[in-house]
């Protein structure tokens, strides 16, 4: 008696990833993704690490804060900063992907989503890489010419730093809706009910942005009278 197996999708190479989450940020694009055998929580972790270490390393920001570092406690210090930099910034990219992802998660479930919390954190950990290179590099376009006085007060100066910033908020907006396209196809949702979930998850990750240090505060104001 012949027996008809289900055929087992092929593992996605990171390129391919990549490639798809940004040319074509589909539904169906995302269900492949979090359906490939690797999708997991520690490759999820490992990418947003990388993603998150390599956005410190190519960030304009990065050759001003070691340089000042260098100036003002030596070239050594400046080497050190530069590795706890590197380390500080997977370490705080992994916690806010987890966070979000769990909020995001968490409010799907109410509105009952179909998908998995290792689901949502793989997908939106390993598809972020080439938006943020894309973002890195305008900006870093945009600070070169910003750099050079004689260039930044001509025509062609205001015209590059109009161009530059417009293709900046495009490439935030388009990851914005690339990541909204990605939870429709974890949870199982339309786009408009996962754009108002995704924005209900920002508005909760502020908010506890600003009420968890007022809530320390409060704590380390009242317990010392406690005792």
């Amino acid at each position: 008696m012949e027996t008809n197996a289900e055929p087992t999708q092929m593992s996605l190479t990171w390129l391919e990833i990549w490639r798809s989450s940004f040319f074509r940020p589909t539904v169906g694009t995302f269900t492949r993704i979090i359906s490939d055998p690797k999708a997991s929580i520690r490759w999820g972790l490992l990418w947003i690490a990388i993603t998150s270490m390599v956005a410190w390393f190519v960030g304009p920001q990065k050759p001003l804060l070691s340089g000042w570092v260098s100036d003002n406690f030596g070239p050594q210090a400046g080497s050190y900063f530069l590795l706890i930099g590197a380390i500080a910034a997977a370490i705080f990219g992994v916690i806010l992907m987890l966070i979000l992802a769990d909020i995001a998660h968490g409010l799907a479930r109410h509105f009952d989503g179909a998908g998995t919390f290792h689901q949502l954190f793989y997908c939106w950990a390993v598809m972020g890489l080439p938006f943020m290179l894309l973002s890195e590099l305008l900006t870093y376009i945009s600070s070169l010419f910003s750099s050079n006085r004689l260039f930044y007060f001509s025509t062609a100066g205001k015209a590059i730093q109009i161009i530059t910033l417009l293709m900046f908020n495009g490439v935030n907006l388009y990851l914005m809706y690339a990541e909204v396209v990605a939870f429709s196809a974890v949870e199982k949702f339309r786009f408009w009910k996962s754009f108002g979930i995704w924005l209900l998850t920002g508005i909760v990750f502020a908010v506890a942005i600003v009420c968890l240090p007022l809530i320390f505060a409060l704590l380390f104001k009242i317990l010392p009278g406690l005792f």
